[in-house]
């Protein structure tokens, strides 16, 4: 069983602090399996099986006829008085009021909360209590070669841009099997998110964007462009309830959206939004192509690879020229620019104007694909990198 060992790290140094530790993700993407390790490892810490409860509320349907004191009630009844009882509320979005649920368990001296979702709404309880949100997405590509024990190049990337890094994908073998699994991910998120959004009812205008946006990764998109491009399709549809279903995609994480930043004013614009799926596996099936070591398929792995790494991401320019990301945590911002490759010195020039333009104290990092023909690499302003070497090096 593959560890995700940050994730680990973070549920060990979080356990007992008084927080409720909030596992979230899109569905297939490891989050009960991190869940069954961290389990291990609390019995292999000295913990009782009988100090550990879980709870599955998307298997459990005996608690939706409860009300929440008499759910309260019955978890209570199962802890084991004078000692610290490890409860573990998995999908627990699906419970209506969950909220209620735990505002009344965090009131209890006795239990470490543990809850786990699939929907981005989960984290709003963090906004409530004190918690501490660890994210659980597909594998990044270091993680994918690191359990297919590969070396990080060009090889296993193509392999990674096609195969994608939902856990159970990479023991299945042939491209059909990775195909039907992928497209039954796809339709449970679907499926089970709108069960949980009453308000949207309509699966196939939801397929239409999310196959719209996949053709699209970091294209800027605005919901009276997209809602144009659906009526092409004969697909009608309101910027207002188009925006609805966006906010869906994102609340599901199948997508994350990436806004402009004005680095002039500090600004993020409400319009022209680039939108990058969460799993390069899952763009090959809503294109039904071929992830190609192209442009565009590697510079949504970089935004995928930064917001891994904790980062807010815009994108931005200065000026007239453009930088491809902004990354944001907390006071820190470092600026990204990434191209494929650089044919001749004209091309190098005209891809760093945005970095140039930037403050001389400002952290700029050049990231490229391929060298080309091009000796680049040698502007002293600002660090260069390769992106296998930056993939795999935090």
């Amino acid at each position: 069983m593959f560890a995700r060992s940050f994730q680990l790290d973070q549920l060990r140094k979080s356990k007992c602090d008084s927080t409720i530790k909030i596992i979230f993700g899109i569905r297939r993407s490891g989050k009960s399996t991190l869940i069954n390790q961290y389990q291990a490892w609390l019995k292999q810490d000295g913990i009782s099986c009988r100090q550990i409860k879980t709870i599955d509320f998307e298997q459990d349907l005996n608690f939706f006829a409860l009300n929440i004191t008499t759910i309260v009630n019955k978890i209570k009844k199962s802890f084991i008085k004078e000692q610290v009882n490890y409860l573990f509320l998995d999908e627990l979005e699906s419970l209506p009021n969950y909220q209620q649920l735990v505002r009344q368990l965090v009131k209890l001296t006795n239990v470490d909360l543990y809850i786990t979702g699939s929907d981005h709404q989960i984290c709003k309880l963090a906004q409530q209590f004190p918690s501490q949100l660890i994210a659980v997405r597909p594998f990044r590509f270091h993680e994918f070669i690191d359990f297919h024990h590969q070396p990080a190049d060009f090889t296993s990337l193509y392999h990674y841009l096609n195969r994608g890094g939902f856990p159970f994908v990479q023991n299945i073998r042939d491209d059909a099997s990775v195909r039907n699994y992928s497209e039954d991910v796809l339709n449970t998120i679907i499926l089970k998110g709108l069960m949980q959004h009453p308000g949207l009812v309509n699966p196939n205008l939801l397929k239409h964007l999310i196959t719209f946006l996949a053709h699209h990764p970091g294209v800027p998109i605005n919901v009276s462009q997209a809602v144009a491009a659906l009526q092409e399709r004969n697909i009608q549809v309101s910027n207002k309830t188009l925006a609805s279903y966006l906010a869906f995609v994102q609340e599901g994480f199948l997508f994350t959206a990436c806004p402009e930043l004005n680095l002039t004013t500090g600004t993020v614009k409400k319009t022209n939004v680039q939108y990058f799926p969460v799993d390069p596996g899952l763009r090959c099936l809503l294109t039904n192509h071929q992830g190609a070591l192209s442009a565009t398929n590697l510079t949504m792995l970089v935004y995928n690879e930064l917001t891994a790494r904790g980062f807010q991401v815009y994108s931005g320019q200065k000026g007239r020229h453009p930088v491809t990301f902004i990354a944001t945590r907390g006071t820190k911002r470092l600026f990204f620019q990434f191209n494929f490759s650089f044919l001749n010195q004209a091309a190098y020039d005209r891809a760093i104007n945005g970095l140039r333009h930037l403050p001389a104290t400002a952290e700029r990092t050049l990231i490229i694909a391929k060298p080309g023909d091009h000796a680049w690499g040698k502007d002293e302003e600002f660090a260069t990198i390769p992106l296998l070497d930056w993939l795999v090096n935090e």
